[in-house]
């Protein structure tokens, strides 16, 4: 797909920087509550399934269209970023689900 020189670019910095500031603020907030450790686990593998996805989809972005199975090969990258991503909201979902049971035992 034909993009401006500097979209890629930016879209990957921009993505690194919130995925990163979200997962420094999920360890500290693990790190003082000591608690709801598999929810937090949770909430780390979802930023990590969440950057495979990223990294899917911004090859398929950048493939070759001149390539002779051009089609086929962005079909198939977009088809893996979003198997990750449904994997990503599979563990968001578990996460929400394991802070609502413990907030709700306080």
């Amino acid at each position: 797909m034909p993009l401006e020189q500097e979209v890629p670019a930016l879209l990957t910095v921009g993505f690194f920087i919130m995925i990163s500031l979200v997962g420094i603020m999920a360890i500290l907030l693990w790190y003082r509550t000591k608690q709801n450790g598999y929810a937090y686990s949770m909430i780390l593998l979802h930023l990590m399934m969440l950057t495979f996805a990223f990294n899917f989809f911004m090859k398929a972005i950048h493939f070759d269209p001149d390539h002779i199975m051009a089609s086929e090969e962005i079909s198939l990258r977009i088809g893996i970023s979003g198997v990750f991503w449904a994997m990503s909201m599979l563990c968001l979902t578990i996460a929400i689900i394991l802070f609502g049971r413990t907030s709700n035992r306080g």
